[in-house]
């Protein structure tokens, strides 16, 4: 298993160097990510390289068996090449430069970076593509962080007009697409076009501003890739990753990690403005991550003490930071590397807390890292690689999410919310997920669910209708089917291509404002919980509905519907549903897609319940969240693998514990 620490050894002196690999070796630690924000420090001024210090580091950790995960520095461009290409800086919608101090602070379309970038790349990739001791290559870091996905400059708009041309061909078909007709906004030459910046008032045509998201994340993707043949081409047998951001959405992280090795994620449980931390929110972001790939991955920054910029955040209790370890292997981290190994002196992270604090005397937190990187060195050899065995799919759309931004068309409310709201359902009642792509088959579930599927995306509906006919059961919702892809309106009669899948048309609908709420009831009236957000009016053609608007003037009508398809079945539901309305409606979807719960181990709601399994072996996890004990109860025999030992019928799990059971 491969446990350790980001570690930045050019913050410290190098006499210190020795006692870090030493104490790191002692806490079990095996591997490092080194050199992603040390531009500057490797090339003082160009070309002049200076890797005796990296040399140095690099030596003395592997004396102690430590391993190197480089990372490519090129999220940080020095100060002398900004100065040298000063269009390089990223500018805002209103064409304000943001300038240096920061981190990305560059262009990923400026045609001059790509050059510097080869440089340092190839420098890196020659001199360490054959060192035993550099195990993997992380590419930048956190892509999109900090608002620095989209960029307004003037070489982006070229580059954009490049990309529409590619993507359209004549001008006529993207005047055609986009509806450009439409306040006279019909052009002649691809030249013409601008970005969707700031303007007289913020309301650009949904074409083009759905497009220009999809050209900036393609952009990312691009400039990923030239560092990626850099590599490969010189270090071929060293895989690659990117250290992402979970739900972060304004790169398709689908797409980005299409090359890669292996996805990686930064996580930060305590990193919130909530009164605590929401354990869904990371399960969902670790869930999401192992998605891009449908594979394990590598926890690359794991928060270690209270994270903090200007201000700090919770400081983890004893026992969390283990507690969250866990919860990041139970979703499918076969690697953790924590942030930071020691809390920096100085810089913008000052109080980003490490394992070690300021005065680097190990403490709490490294004996805490310690004892978890011990029990884990035993237990992940047996479940490395391993899924969630999921059943469920849901299906996360970033071009959907993207159009639901530009028009959001309901108040207070926004695509991840109503994804969230399902996450949330099915965490609860303890049925592990897969998040997916709509381009990934759906053949291995009993479930798809599809969030605010608005944008039909071509052959989708053809898909899920094959799916359905062989025995799969879909859920869609409401605003489905309202859009074509290129996000102009569809003029077909609602839910528009998922129509005959559903067995249902929508003849009114309207929104709720945050509070606003219609009841929603059962067939013999009793009430099931209540629809917000959103209401449809729905008639049924094939379909029966399971739930009905018991106020306002649709009262009796459908609110909720199933329709027979095939072998299975299909979905609609005509509101957004508060968690008594979810858990009535999805408890009905889950049973008559035969979707099983987790039933080997019972357990209150503070303590999550998920797993890693394949066809051959089931690993359940049970993570404490409560700052108590709580109980549980297992259904038969079980061998709990931290401590080794058998247990059956009631147990009690420690505050912030952690138990990893196997069948006996």
């Amino acid at each position: 298993m491969k446990f350790g620490v980001c570690y930045y050894p050019e913050h410290w002196p190098e006499e210190r160097w020795p006692l870090d690999a030493k104490l790191m070796r002692e806490a079990g630690i095996n591997i490092v990510r080194i050199g992603e924000f040390a531009w500057s420090k490797l090339e003082r001024r160009p070309g002049e390289y200076t890797f005796e210090w990296l040399d140095k580091s690099l030596s003395i950790l592997a004396t102690e068996g430590i391993r190197v995960v480089l990372g490519t520095p090129t999220a940080t461009p020095p100060k002398w090449l900004m100065d040298r290409h000063p269009d390089l800086y990223m500018r805002d919608n209103k064409g304000v430069a943001r300038g240096f101090g920061h981190r990305r602070h560059y262009c990923y379309n400026h045609p001059d970076y790509p050059v510097y970038i080869q440089s340092i790349v190839t420098q890196l990739a020659t001199r360490y593509g054959a060192c035993d001791n550099v195990v993997a290559w992380q590419i930048d870091n956190e892509f999109g962080c900090t608002d620095t996905t989209r960029c307004y400059c003037d070489n982006c708009r070229t580059a954009f007009q490049q990309w529409l041309e590619a993507k359209y061909g004549n001008i006529d078909n993207l005047n055609e697409q986009w509806g450009t007709v439409f306040w006279s906004q019909i052009y002649n030459a691809f030249c013409e076009i601008e970005l969707p910046a700031y303007t007289v008032f913020p309301l650009h045509n949904p074409g083009m501003e759905l497009d220009f998201r999809r050209f900036s994340s393609d952009s990312v993707v691009r400039f990923q890739q030239l560092q990626l043949d850099i590599i490969r081409s010189l270090a071929p047998h060293q895989p690659i990753t990117h250290n992402m951001m979970g739900m972060f959405n304004e790169i398709n992280d689908f797409n980005l990690s299409k090359e890669l090795d292996f996805a990686s994620l930064d996580n930060y449980p305590n990193l919130m403005f909530a009164d605590k931390p929401d354990p869904r929110s990371s399960a969902l972001a670790l869930d999401a991550t192992r998605g891009f790939k449908q594979a394990s991955f590598w926890m690359m920054e794991h928060q270690s003490g209270p994270p903090g910029g200007n201000m700090l955040f919770p400081t983890p209790k004893p026992g969390e930071l283990r507690k969250w370890t866990y919860q990041s292997v139970a979703h499918g981290a076969d690697a953790i590397l924590y942030f930071r190994w020691r809390t920096c002196l100085f810089g913008a992270e000052q109080f980003w807390h490490g394992l070690l604090p300021h005065d680097g005397i190990p403490g709490r937190r490294y004996e805490e890292a310690a004892r978890t990187g011990e029990e884990l060195q035993r237990l992940l050899p047996l479940m490395e690689g391993l899924g969630s065995g999921a059943e469920v799919a849901m299906i996360r759309s970033y071009e959907n999410e993207w159009a639901m931004e530009i028009q959001p068309q309901t108040h207070e409310h926004r695509y991840d919310r109503q994804f969230q709201s399902y996450y949330r359902y099915f965490y609860d009642s303890r049925i592990p997920v897969d998040v997916i792509s709509d381009e990934h088959s759906f053949d291995s579930y009993k479930l798809v669910v599809l969030p605010h599927y608005m944008m039909a995306k071509p052959g989708v509906a053809e898909r899920l209708a094959h799916y359905a006919a062989a025995g799969g059961t879909v859920v869609l919702d409401i605003r489905a089917g309202t859009k074509l892809w290129n996000n102009r309106m569809d003029d077909a009669t609602l839910p528009g291509a998922f129509r005959e899948l559903l067995g249902i048309r929508i003849t009114d609908y309207g929104t709720l404002r945050e509070g606003e709420t219609r009841r929603i009831a059962a067939a013999d009236g009793e009430p099931v919980g209540h629809g917000t957000v959103w209401y449809d009016v729905i008639v049924c053609e094939k379909a029966e509905a399971i739930a009905w608007y018991a106020e306002d003037y649709m009262s009796g009508t459908p609110a909720a519907t199933r329709n027979a398809v095939g072998k299975g079945a299909a979905y609609y539901l005509g509101i957004g549903a508060d968690p008594a309305c979810m858990r009535s409606l999805m408890n009905r979807v889950c049973e008559s897609a035969s979707v099983r719960p987790i039933t080997e181990v019972s357990a209150p709601e503070e303590v999550e319940l998920t797993r890693r399994a394949d066809r051959l072996q089931s690993f359940i996890f049970a993570i404490n969240h409560a700052g108590e004990e709580r109980s549980l109860q297992l259904a038969g025999p079980m061998r709990e693998l931290i401590s080794d030992r058998a247990m059956e019928g009631a147990a009690v799990i420690p505050a912030y514990g952690a138990y990893v059971f196997a069948r006996v």
